[in-house]
């Protein structure tokens, strides 16, 4: 074989080896494009459980609302009935109110950022006023008075819906109610009105009047 041809044929041997080295380069990006779909794979079940963990806080504070109690006045059911909240009894205001012999009345006042509401109760000659401001489902502002002097009770409402709540103790000064709870319901009656004293004068009087009757006797 003469020079010539055998450089042909060495040129052509390296010339097939450098096109089987081109296709296994090419051949290699493609084994590894598989990772990063494995990847993308896997972010979805972190995704749904974040959106899993986000609604589970509504369903806590529905939990959280106290039941009512049975609530009687003077022997009346009262369909809301009574709250227990931190260890302080409230109820209806109003239909409370009524139910103890009192009208009542009230009277709401839209403003910019809040609700400012007042109930008035009238009974005879006596009038009692509560009233409050609601802001951002925030209650504050509270104060409450009889014929114009402070009702000495600490000053909380508590909001469901329309109906607002006050303590207990605010019946028991505020309108001479006497609250009695039990395990399972709350009662509310007039308080028993107390015998007046009688008067040194009156006694007097009694006593002279027992002597002539013994005189006469």
């Amino acid at each position: 074989m003469t020079r010539s041809k055998r450089a042909m044929l060495a040129a052509g041997l390296i010339a097939g080896a450098a096109a089987m080295t081109g296709c296994a380069a090419k051949t290699t990006p493609a084994a590894t494009a598989a990772p990063p779909a494995a990847q993308q794979e896997t972010a979805g079940p972190q995704t749904t459980e974040q959106v899993t963990g986000a609604t589970a806080s509504p369903e806590a504070n529905d939990a959280d609302a106290p039941s009512a109690i049975s609530l009687t006045v003077l022997g009346t059911a009262i369909e809301e009935g009574a709250v227990s909240e931190d260890g302080v009894l409230f109820l209806p205001l109003i239909r409370t109110g009524e139910a103890l012999g009192w009208e009542a009345e009230s009277e709401e006042q839209e403003e910019e950022t809040q609700t400012r509401r007042t109930i008035t109760l009238s009974r005879e000659d006596s009038r009692i006023t509560v009233g409050w401001v609601t802001s951002d489902n925030t209650t504050k502002q509270i104060t409450w008075q009889k014929d114009g002097l402070l009702i000495p009770v600490d000053a909380r409402i508590r909001t469901v819906g329309d109906t607002a709540y006050v303590p207990s103790a605010f019946f028991e000064e505020a309108m001479d109610a006497v609250v009695t709870r039990k395990p399972q319901s709350v009662s509310v009656e007039r308080r028993a009105a107390k015998e007046t004293p009688p008067t040194q004068e009156q006694e007097g009087l009694n006593a002279e009047e027992s002597a002539d009757e013994n005189s006469a006797g």
